[in-house]
Order: C-alpha cells, then structure tokens, then sequence
C-alpha cells in the first residue's frame, strides 16, 4: 500500500533563532544539539527513523524535544492524554514541522513507562493492567494493543526490559504498524530494532557529528556485538582488565 507520509517532515531551529533565560546551558554542549544547530534541520521523511549512539549524546532529548513539540506530554503516553508537562531543554529553539495529518499516537519512554502504566491503572490499551505484568510486557501490550496505521508514535530505549526473542517480536510489530501507515522515530542502543526493515538510521557522535543512512552492521551497538560474539570469553577478560583499579 502507499503510505500516507509523515505526521511531522522535520526537526529545527527557529527561523530567526530564538534564545530563552529557561534553555540551560549545557544544552549547547549536547552532541545531539551541536549537530542539529549545524544542520539547521533534521529531516523526518521517512516512515521509521532510528536514532542511536552511544549514550551522552542527547538521543532522549532530542526524542523528548520532538515529542513535546507534537504536544505529547513529556514523560510519555498517548496523543490527548490531559496535559501535565511539556517541559524539555529544547522546546524553546526547536520544533517540529507538522502535515495536515491529524495527529494520533503514543510517546514511550523506557524511563517512566512506569509511572505511565500507573495513571492507566486497569485501562492501559487492550484493557489490562500494566502492573500485573513485568515491564517487558507491558511494552509489549501497549504495542501490540495501540499502535496503529494512523499515529506517530516516538519510542525512546524501548528495548529495556525486552529479551533479545521479545526485540524481535517487537521489531516485526513496529515493522507492522510502519508498513499500514504510521509513522516511528525510535531511539535505541539495540542492534535487533536497527535492523528494523525500511528505516533509516541516523548515528550521533560524541563529537557532535550526525550520519544519516548508516548500515546496520556500520553502526557502534551491531560492531560491539559482532566483536563481543566473536570472542566473549577475550572481550569479558579485557573488559575487566581496563575498567579495574589503577
């Protein structure tokens, strides 16, 4: 079937910049940021967008920047859910550029599902309980119960908690929701989602470079697997050798 394109075609700075006595100063030093006011604009014209990197590099807040930019609330949840926050570092330089679709969806954020499943208490999608269930799957229960052709759904580290069996499960179900119609950008460190067919993997560094359209197998997570595989017995050793007392 044709997709229906985005919900959102971009991330970028104001136009003229704006400054604001709220945005802290550490937000200039982000990685993530440094590309992005670079770039002017990050371009979200595909129907799944994978951020990864290693972590310090601002994947979450820049997922979190998009998020409340499309007025999902910033610790996550549905599209319409009653507004508590809207904070983020960079709401005041950066938005999204929205289309005419009518915007749906679902902010997961691996840090506070939590406290999400909480004020769902027995209404989560699906009807359920999301605390009768590990944290596992109760991500997967709301992805498989709520995501849907027509919604924008922005998930950060939704990996955590999932058994690499239960990461394929969950890349073939987001594979689903993106192949009738949806639209993902997803931050992640597992190599499973990014070999999630169709998207595109953007790869931030700590230098504050941005490489968009990188292969799975060139990407930091997939290489230190790969190497980790290949030897686990030699990596393990070097690893606790390095990391131990001076």
């Amino acid at each position: 079937m044709n997709h229906p394109g985005p919900f959102i075609r971009d991330y970028h700075l104001y136009d003229p910049p704006r400054t604001h006595a709220r945005t802290p100063e550490w937000v200039f030093t982000v990685p993530a940021f440094r590309a992005l006011r670079t770039a002017g604009r990050l371009p979200l014209d595909r129907p799944v967008t994978l951020i990864t990197g290693e972590n310090g590099v601002g994947k979450s807040t820049l997922l979190e920047g998009i998020a409340v930019s499309c007025h999902f609330n910033d610790y996550g949840g549905p599209f319409g859910a009653e507004m508590k926050s809207r904070e983020n570092p960079l709401r005041h330089v950066a938005t999204v550029t929205r289309s005419n679709r009518a915007m749906d969806g679902y902010f997961l954020r691996a840090e506070s599902h939590f406290n999400v499943a909480t004020e769902f208490g027995g209404n989560a999608p699906g009807v359920a309980d999301l605390h009768r269930m590990s944290h596992g799957e109760s991500v997967m229960q709301v992805v498989q119960e709520s995501f849907h052709g027509g919604g924008l759904y922005l998930l950060d580290e939704p990996e955590s908690g999932l058994s690499l069996i239960r990461q394929m499960t969950l890349l073939a179900e987001l594979h689903r929701a993106a192949a009738a119609g949806a639209q993902l950008v997803i931050a992640t460190h597992s190599p499973v989602l990014l070999a999630l067919p169709g998207a595109e993997v953007w790869e931030f560094t700590a230098e504050g470079g941005f490489h968009r359209g990188v292969p799975v197998e060139e990407t930091t997570a997939f290489r230190a697997l790969r190497d980790f595989l290949a030897d686990p017995h030699g990596i393990a050793e070097f690893m606790v050798e390095v990391t131990g007392p001076a």
